[in-house]
Order: C-alpha cells, then sequence, then structure tokens
C-alpha cells in the first residue's frame, strides 16, 4: 500500500515540476517574441499623423516625463471612448510608437 502512495506522490511532483517549467518557458519565449517585434515606423507615423494629430499637437513634449507602455494602453483606451475608431492591431502599433517615442524617459520599465 504504501509504494503506491509513494508513486502517486512522485507523479503528482514530477508533473507539477513539468507545469512549472512548461510556464517559464512559455513565458520566456513570450518576452522573446515580443523584443523581436519590429515596428513600421513609416506605417505608424501615418497612422499617428491620421488618428492623433487632428486633436493633439504632438507627444514629443520635452517638459512632460515619459509614459510607460500601461499608460499609453490608458490613453488609446481614452481615445476609443472619445470616438477614435481603431482597430486592435492599429491600437497595438500606436501604444509600440508612441511608447518608442519617448523610450529611456520614460517613468518604470513597460
Amino acid at each position: 500500500m504504501k509504494k503506491g502512495l509513494i508513486r502517486k506522490v512522485f507523479l503528482r511532483s514530477c508533473f507539477f515540476a513539468f507545469l512549472v517549467a512548461a510556464l517559464f518557458f512559455a513565458s520566456v519565449n513570450g518576452d522573446a517574441q515580443e523584443a523581436k517585434k519590429k515596428i513600421d515606423y513609416k506605417k505608424a507615423y501615418k497612422l499617428h499623423n491620421q488618428k492623433c494629430l487632428g486633436c493633439h499637437d504632438s507627444v514629443a513634449d520635452p517638459e512632460k516625463t515619459g509614459k510607460t507602455r500601461d499608460d499609453w494602453h490608458l490613453v488609446i483606451e481614452v481615445m476609443h471612448k472619445q470616438g477614435v475608431k481603431l482597430k486592435m492591431a492599429e491600437s497595438e502599433m500606436l501604444i509600440d510608437y508612441l511608447y518608442n517615442l519617448r523610450k529611456g524617459i520614460e517613468k518604470e520599465a513597460g
């Protein structure tokens, strides 16, 4: 009877270790995918001019501190509520573009 219990505990431990390892590697792979993500700056610049500069002069205000990527997500969400029509891919492109415009000046890593 003890042998069966030991085997059951061993199998559960192996499963748990496998699960933790799989989650870790998935996380690392996701970060690598994000780092490899290239921005088409011409496309993003054109989209920024079409969707943002009609109401806003610029985001390049040297007096203001930079925004984190999360801050830009919030800004884009507010703009959706103000009536700006953006597809998901366009929103992500603008977030990446605006964040990278001020990269290095952000309050925290984004």
